[in-house]
């Protein structure tokens, strides 16, 4: 099927759109949020923790410059006190660490769910063509990422130089300080310069998440023709729909067929219609359909009756309201019972015949069809 190239995305995305992106890992969640919230999340943790950590910090280095005779006569003193400072450091960066995880995970889940895309990591020969690769570095995308870049890198540059000379005479008088508090007051001083370059980086951020969502909701969009392929796809083929049902119609009637021999007796119409029944007073409460069929199908129906020597009656009324009002496998109509016994008595009187021998059995005649259920029918062959 050729499809216009140049036709416009005008229509809505459908739900199984939205999906199929979702699973090739095409989610309108912007990148540089996920970056803006890891640095002001770690920033505040940092400024949450910043006594224990450097509290802690000190303690190690006071641990670690302090002589001790038993390091030079006891080598498992170096390897306990190896391990009592990764131990502290764990500690200390542990809910640094957790928080950091949370950032990361949570966010994208919250906005695309939770989706595994493991396709990117199977093996294409396409993306070891040198022209793509070229035509993706010099793309529109790689200029805008380019660019902003480099417009990141100028604000936090602008910014960091900016606090530092505004901050120089402060940072002067750390020499008058106390060790320990020139630690916190400078540690002090550069949370904030931190924090001034996070809030200057808001504003590309927040460029970013407009500019994400108009790309992926423009990718999302889709042509006339798009929907109706869609709509072919999930719908399926109706030419393969059709195959699909005449095929399940034959393998119904081949099974049908097949259950003729089973029967007590056929009705027909006497050409165009015919019912095979199937009654076995010790099982089932009422006779049942085991076959039916109009035109071709009746003809083979009466055929392997004759061949199977089963009980043949013409009963035209019955025979057209049986196939309209009764289906396969089930029980007959409960309006039919009285007008199907009187055929079944006719069946018995049939085989009792066959053993004994005498006269034929006549058939019933005027079987007496509920009005209710009498119809006409229409002379055609089975689908």
């Amino acid at each position: 099927m050729n499809h216009n190239i140049n036709e416009e995305k005008t229509e809505n995305p459908t739900e199984h759109r939205i999906k199929k992106f979702k699973t090739r890992g095409k989610t309108r969640y912007p990148r540089e949020l996920n970056s803006l919230l890891i640095l002001l999340i770690g920033l505040i943790n940092l400024w949450w923790y910043k006594n224990l950590i450097l509290s802690s910090f000190m303690n190690i280095m006071f641990h670690s410059f302090s002589f001790n005779r038993n390091i030079i006569s006891n080598n498992d003193v170096i390897t306990f006190n190896i391990f009592i400072f990764l131990q502290e450091l764990f500690f200390i960066l542990f809910p640094f660490l957790v928080t950091l995880l949370f950032i990361i995970i949570i966010p994208p889940i919250l906005f695309s769910g939770i989706k595994f895309n493991f396709k990117s990591l199977d093996f294409n020969f396409k993306k070891l063509n040198l022209f793509r690769g070229l035509k993706k570095i010099f793309s529109f995308e790689i200029a805008i990422e380019f660019f902003k870049i480099i417009l990141k890198l100028f604000i936090i540059i602008s910014i960091t130089l900016w606090y530092l000379y505004f901050s120089f005479p402060e940072m002067l008088t750390l020499i008058h300080e106390s060790f320990i508090s020139s630690l916190f007051h400078g540690c002090n001083m550069i949370f904030h310069c931190c924090f001034l370059v996070i809030l200057g980086l808001v504003p590309i951020v927040s460029f970013d998440i407009l500019l994400q969502q108009f790309k992926h909701y423009k990718n999302l969009k889709m042509t006339h023709q798009e929907v109706k392929d869609e709509f072919r796809e999930k719908e399926g083929n109706p030419n393969i729909k059709a195959r699909i049902r005449q095929e399940m119609k034959a393998i119904i009637r081949r099974r049908m067929i097949s259950d003729v021999p089973k029967s007590d007796v056929v009705i027909t119409n006497p050409i165009h219609y015919s019912v095979a029944l199937k009654y076995d007073d010790k099982r089932m409460n009422a006779p049942k359909v085991i076959a039916k069929g109009i035109g071709e199908t009746a003809i083979k129906i009466q055929n392997i009756a004759f061949q199977y020597n089963i009980s043949t009656i013409s009963a035209p009324s019955l025979a057209r309201s049986l196939y309209r009002y009764s289906e396969i496998g089930q029980y007959i109509p409960s309006p039919l019972y009285k007008a199907v016994a009187e055929v079944l008595a006719w069946v018995w009187k049939v085989k009792k015949w066959k053993k004994e021998g005498g006269v034929f059995p006549e058939k019933p005649k005027n079987i007496i069809v509920p009005s209710e259920l009498i119809f006409r029918g229409e002379r055609k062959k089975n689908d």
